[in-house]
């Protein structure tokens, strides 16, 4: 078994909470899509690994960048543990704090928001 198939393997589920919110304490109101093996999509696995999601930090951007608030929360749990990567105004933190890392986080989210039920036909 290859380093990829592994790391592919070791997902278990995979969480996207997304949407806009007025203020923190309705970020459990927002649409939600969860993926349990195996049937999580290819293409969100291989952006997961592209980009190297274990390696990003679990917090960007700043729900006072913007109102209504644009809040993620995506959860991937794994055999070993989870992650979780929060990102508040991620639109706003494209354009300022457009790093590396930024995009990649924002490649992640993307990935799994295009399959929520909502997004359908949208890129």
């Amino acid at each position: 078994m290859t380093a990829y198939n592994r790391a592919i393997s070791d997902i278990t589920k995979i969480i996207l909470r997304s949407g806009f919110i007025n203020d923190l304490t309705e970020c459990n109101s927002c649409p939600e899509i969860i993926f349990s093996a195996p049937d999580i999509p290819a293409d969100i696995l291989k952006q997961l690994l592209q980009d190297d999601y274990v390696s990003l930090k679990s917090s960007y951007g700043n729900p006072s960048w913007g109102e209504p608030i644009q809040y993620d929360l995506l959860q991937i749990e794994t055999g070993t543990g989870s992650i979780s990567l929060e990102i508040f105004n991620r639109a706003i933190l494209l354009f300022t704090r457009n790093s590396e890392e930024t995009r990649r986080a924002h490649r992640v989210v993307h990935a799994v928001e295009k399959h929520m039920p909502h997004r359908q036909g949208k890129s």
